[in-house]
C-alpha cells in the first residue's frame, strides 16, 4: 500500500527540534594490572585469591522519560551498578533512587512536573569511587498544560554534537501508515544533515533530498532509525522524503516534510529572521549559534510574539541577539 504523508508545524513540526547539548565529560580510571609474583614465592601465595579489579563508574544515561497527562513522571536509566542517582530539574533534585545490580534504575518524583519547558540531567555518586559524576546527554522536556492532554515532548540531546537526537516522548498525532516518522533533522558542526525518526521494526528506508539520494537506513528492534549524511547539494529548503521499501524495492510508505536552514539577515545592527516552515526555536539557536539551548534568549527577546515556544509559524518575523 502506497501512502504519502506531509508532516505539519504544529506537534509534529515541534519534533524537528533539537540539538546537541554539552554535558559534563568524565574520564574512567585506569585498571591497574595485576603482575605474578615471582615463580618462588607462588606457592606461598596460592592459596591468596587475586583481588577482583574494582568496576568502573560508567556516566549514567537516560532510556525512558514520560509524564502523563497529569504531570506525574516516569524516569529511568542506567549507572553504575549500586550508583546513588538523583535525576535534576536544573540544579533542582526531582527524584532519586539506587542503581540494581545490572545498572538499571526508575525514579517517580512525587510531585507532578508543572507545565513548562526545563532540561533534565543525571547525576549520579558512584558506590565503589564515592565521586559524583553528571550524564553526558542531557533531555530537553515541554511539560504541556492539562488542557492539552498527550502534548507533552521529551528529546533526548546526545552529549556527542555528531549523533542525532532521539525523542523519547512525542505528542499524540496521526502517524503515517505503517508508523513512519522523521522525527528530528538538523546539522552538525561540521554541516553534515543528521536525521532520526521511526519505522516498523527492521524496515528498510531510503533518504531524500529532494530527487538527491541521502542514503539508506535500517530501523532498530524497536523501531527507532537514525542516519548522517553529506549536506545536501542545495543553498535552499530541502524537501526530505523518507521512503520505507517493501522486500521487492518498491515503495510501502512515504514521508515528506520540507526543512529551510535558517538564514540570518543584519538590519540597524540587530539581527532579524523570518521563520519557514519546519523552523523550530532550537533549530534556529542551532544553526545561528551553534547551541540549541540559546533558543531561551530568543524567545526572552521575542515573548511579545510567541504565545508558546513550542510552536511558531511560518512568516514570524523575529530578532535574534547578536552572537
Amino acid at each position: 500500500m502506497r501512502s504519502t504523508f506531509w508532516l505539519a508545524t504544529s506537534a509534529v513540526a515541534l519534533l524537528l527540534a533539537v540539538v546537541a547539548v554539552l554535558g559534563l565529560r568524565g574520564t574512567a580510571p585506569p585498571i591497574g594490572a595485576i603482575l605474578d609474583p615471582p615463580a618462588t614465592t607462588q606457592a606461598a601465595h596460592a592459596a591468596v585469591p587475586a583481588p577482583a579489579p574494582a568496576p568502573l563508574d560508567r556516566p549514567p544515561s537516560f532510556d525512558i522519560v514520560k509524564v502523563d497527562p497529569s504531570g506525574q513522571a516516569v524516569i529511568a536509566g542506567r549507572a553504575a551498578p549500586g550508583a546513588r542517582v538523583r535525576v535534576l530539574d536544573g540544579d533542582t533534585p526531582i527524584g532519586e533512587a539506587t542503581a540494581d545490580a545490572r545498572g538499571e534504575w526508575v525514579v517517580v518524583p512525587k510531585a507532578p512536573l508543572t507545565p513548562g519547558e526545563r532540561q533534565l540531567i543525571i547525576e549520579a555518586t558512584g558506590r565503589v569511587t564515592g565521586a559524583a559524576r553528571r550524564s553526558d546527554d542531557v533531555v530537553a522536556l515541554s511539560v504541556a498544560p492539562p488542557d492539552r492532554k498527550g502534548a507533552s515532548l521529551a528529546v533526548l540531546l546526545p552529549g556527542d554534537p555528531d549523533q542525532p537526537p532521539r525523542v523519547l516522548q512525542r505528542p499524540d498525532a496521526t502517524a503515517a501508515a505503517g508508523g513512519l516518522s522523521l522525527d528530528t533533522a538538523g546539522f552538525d558542526a561540521s554541516g553534515r544533515l543528521l536525521l532520526s525518526g521511526r519505522a516498523g521494526p527492521g524496515a528498510h528506508l531510503s533518504l531524500y533530498a529532494g530527487n538527491q539520494p541521502l542514503g539508506k537506513a535500517i530501523a532498530d528492534a524497536a523501531g527507532k532509525w537514525s542516519a548522517v549524511a553529506p549536506h545536501p547539494q542545495s543553498s535552499g529548503p530541502l524537501d526530505l522524503r523518507i521512503d520505507q521499501l517493501n522486500a521487492d524495492g518498491t515503495v510501502a510508505h512515504r514521508i515528506a516534510q520540507a526543512f529551510a536552514p535558517p538564514p540570518t539577515s543584519a538590519e540597524g545592527g540587530r539581527y532579524r529572521y523570518l521563520v519557514k516552515r519546519g523552523n523550530t526555536l532550537w533549530w534556529i539557536a542551532r544553526q545561528t549559534y551553534g547551541e540549541g539551548v540559546r533558543y531561551t534568549a530568543i524567545y526572552a527577546v521575542n515573548r511579545d510574539n510567541i504565545r508558546d515556544p513550542n510552536l511558531i509559524y511560518p512568516g514570524q518575523l523575529f530578532k535574534l541577539p547578536q552572537p
